[in-house]
């Protein structure tokens, strides 16, 4: 009889290790923070957790909508995110809870955000860019399915460009590339490409949606500058329809993105 209460204390710490870790904020993978909410405590690999909304170039100050959800499996038991400046602890923007997230601070982890309540299917929350000149930000998320000790999990790192607005003409620069289109304001059927990666580069072209209608790879070169002509086009070959698209310069660590408008 003298042992039932130690037993249920026993019983108790149990439920607790099971099922406390759902709450715990810090654990994001952003620099700074206490590691992954997952893979540094606990759970396994296989975990399917996804974000949508974060934007591949961002204007400053423009609030965007965050969707965190599931595709298969157990519903989120937590996870931890939080978006950061470049590859530093800093905070980039502003996040703003929504259905079922709340926001967090914790030690140098500064306004992250995280499930309010345990096991769901998902959330969503509002990212507000940061002002103008940052540059690169970076989304940083871990998650966790099921079970809190041995559940899948799932670790995500995005990038976010600024997005460059310049007039017709004019050269976006940064760093080691350079992007023009001619004109910025698609009339016919062709656009122009210039640039002057010293490395290989990749050009990228998306719809409004964020969805990839094309890619252009570009093999090293040491000649600048040098000019492509794409036709406006998806990958199926089937021309663009009239609206926004953004082209996005890549090499291995630059990114220059531009707009332009089909018509």
């Amino acid at each position: 009889m003298q042992r039932m209460p130690v037993i249920a204390a026993l019983g108790l710490a149990v439920a607790l290790l099971a099922y406390g870790r759902p709450t715990y904020v810090g654990y994001s993978g952003a620099p700074g923070s206490r590691g992954t909410c997952a893979s540094t405590c606990h759970g396994g690999s296989g975990g399917t957790i996804t974000v949508s909304g974060f934007p591949t170039a961002y204007e400053p100050g423009q609030s965007y909508e965050l969707t965190v959800r599931h595709t298969s499996g157990s519903t989120i038991s937590n996870f931890n995110c939080s978006i950061r400046i470049a590859s530093n602890s800093a905070i980039a923007g502003t996040i703003t809870a929504g259905l079922n997230s709340a926001t967090y601070t914790h030690g140098q982890e500064a306004l992250g955000v995280h499930l309010s309540s345990s096991n769901k299917d998902s959330c969503k929350f509002t990212w507000t860019a940061p002002s103008p000149g940052v540059g690169d930000v970076k989304l940083y998320l871990a998650g966790l399915q099921g079970s809190s000790t041995g559940g899948p999990n799932t670790a995500i790192v995005l990038t976010a460009s600024q997005l460059t607005g310049l007039a017709e003409g004019e050269s976006g620069r940064l760093g080691h590339i350079q992007l023009v289109l001619a004109p910025s304001i698609v009339t016919r059927t062709l656009v122009q490409w210039v640039w002057s990666p010293d490395r290989d580069a990749r050009l990228t072209v998306l719809d409004a949606s964020g969805r990839v209608v094309s890619r252009v790879r570009i093999g090293q070169t040491v000649t600048a500058p040098r000019r492509v002509v794409w036709q406006t086009k998806d990958r199926a070959g089937r021309p663009l329809a009239g609206g926004a698209y953004l082209a996005v310069l890549e090499t291995s660590d630059e990114r220059l993105c531009r707009r332009f408008i089909v018509r």
